[in-house]
């Protein structure tokens, strides 16, 4: 039997090479031929090849395949808790990191981006552990922190996962004098605001409210000013706060916010009654 012809459209070739920088072996594996193969295509349509070895990684990444609803969540969690950077313009990596003192903090980014690329957790110090993720290109959808994608807003269930990872980032459930409550503290008040209004439309009640403004000084014996506007998401309705967690759990992530939240539903259905 003859060798198959193998078609490639040369344009696209190009594409995934220079935009998206895939490198021979990425192209290889996703068109199903050698990389030596691509090397010839590349050369043949006039495209200059990288050096060898220029953009070489110590570990692998993997493109992002998951669901909307995974994606929403990444998204939400990114905003409420991680800083994402590409450390210049042409960089083949996006780089997720935070610095946290809480081990569910470490767990959850290792579950969440683990699986597409190497997270690296320096030695805990007196004031927590660095954390870094090393991640492919296709996840620059985390690269934005001023807004949430209509590809979320107009989902029923990816605007859900994105309030969980929201959540499990800034959120806080408390028995507060013998009552579940629900709250979120932020300066994103673009977030709150866009929760509100979608959970108003869920039929869920909350109340949102600015708490501390620019420049106002701290409370107590704290030192220093505020440095934005703080706000307050609150849902103390024990109806409206248990379809709210119903919702929300099959998201969450975060050891602790999962616990609380079985501890606040069971509150709510202890008392038998909804204020």
């Amino acid at each position: 039997m003859g060798r198959r012809n193998l078609v490639i459209d040369n344009a696209q070739l190009a594409k995934l090479y220079i935009d998206k920088e895939l490198t021979c072996a990425d192209l290889a594996k996703q068109f199903g031929c050698s990389d030596v193969t691509i090397r010839n295509r590349l050369m043949n349509f006039g495209i200059k090849l990288r050096r060898a070895g220029k953009w070489k990684f110590k570990y692998p990444k993997y493109p992002f395949v998951g669901s909307l609803s995974e994606k929403a969540y990444m998204i939400g969690f990114r905003i409420g808790d991680l800083n994402v950077y590409k450390r210049k313009e042409t960089s083949r990596a996006i780089i997720v990191r935070c610095h946290t003192t809480q081990q569910d903090q470490i767990d959850i980014i290792k579950n969440i981006f683990g699986k597409y690329g190497h997270v690296n957790v320096s030695p805990p110090e007196v004031y927590g552990s660095h954390v870094n993720c090393y991640l492919d290109l296709s996840f620059d959808f985390l690269m934005t922190k001023r807004s949430i994608s209509e590809e979320i807003t107009n989902d029923t269930a990816a605007s859900w996962a994105f309030i969980a990872g929201y959540t499990d980032a800034e959120g806080n459930l408390i028995l507060n004098q013998g009552r579940a409550r629900f709250k979120i503290d932020s300066y994103d008040k673009f977030v709150l605001e866009w929760i509100a209004v979608f959970l108003t439309k869920q039929g869920i009640r909350s109340k949102l409210r600015c708490i501390a403004e620019k420049g106002q000084a701290y409370p107590f014996e704290a030192k220093g000013v505020w440095p934005s506007d703080l706000w307050r998401l609150n849902i103390n309705w024990a109806h409206d706060l248990q379809v709210f967690l119903e919702k929300t759990m099959v998201y969450l992530k975060h050891k602790k916010r999962i616990a609380d939240a079985h501890k606040c539903l069971v509150n709510i259905k202890e008392r038998g009654f909804y204020e």
